[in-house]
């Protein structure tokens, strides 16, 4: 019988042993999100990262400019961006912005479609 015990107890620790790589690489994701990217990739490019944590600080692991990349993390501002509406008349419109955190109170930093620009966001708080 204590035998049985035994060999029970070595199948549950066995069990626990080959759930602990799984459970130890849900970690190994930073916070924040991932900025977008635009890049339109005609070739990929070698990776930089495999993980958040092959980043130094508080860098993350995305995917950017055709490879996985180690980038600042997406400090953004809660809501979506409005539908763009607008077909723009230049070839390449600049961007006002690069990320939400540049834009000042609660605005988002999105696509218009003519350029990137600080806009209030769908869903989102605003200061009035």
């Amino acid at each position: 019988m204590k035998s049985v015990g035994v060999l029970l107890l070595l199948v549950g620790l066995l069990t626990l042993w080959t759930e602990l790589p799984a459970a130890t690489e849900q970690k190994r994701v930073k916070a924040g999100t991932c900025p977008p990217d635009y890049i339109k990739c005609f070739q990929a490019e070698t990776d930089k990262c495999a993980t958040d944590y092959d980043c130094k600080e508080q860098d993350k692991c995305c995917y950017c400019h055709c490879a996985m990349r180690c980038v600042e993390p997406a400090e953004e501002t809660p809501g979506t961006c409005p539908a763009i509406t607008v077909v723009c008349s230049m070839v390449d419109p600049p961007n006002r912005c690069e990320k939400d955190s540049k834009c000042p109170e609660n605005k988002k930093c999105c696509d218009t479609g003519c350029g990137k620009d600080c806009v209030w966001p769908q869903n989102g708080p605003h200061l009035f």
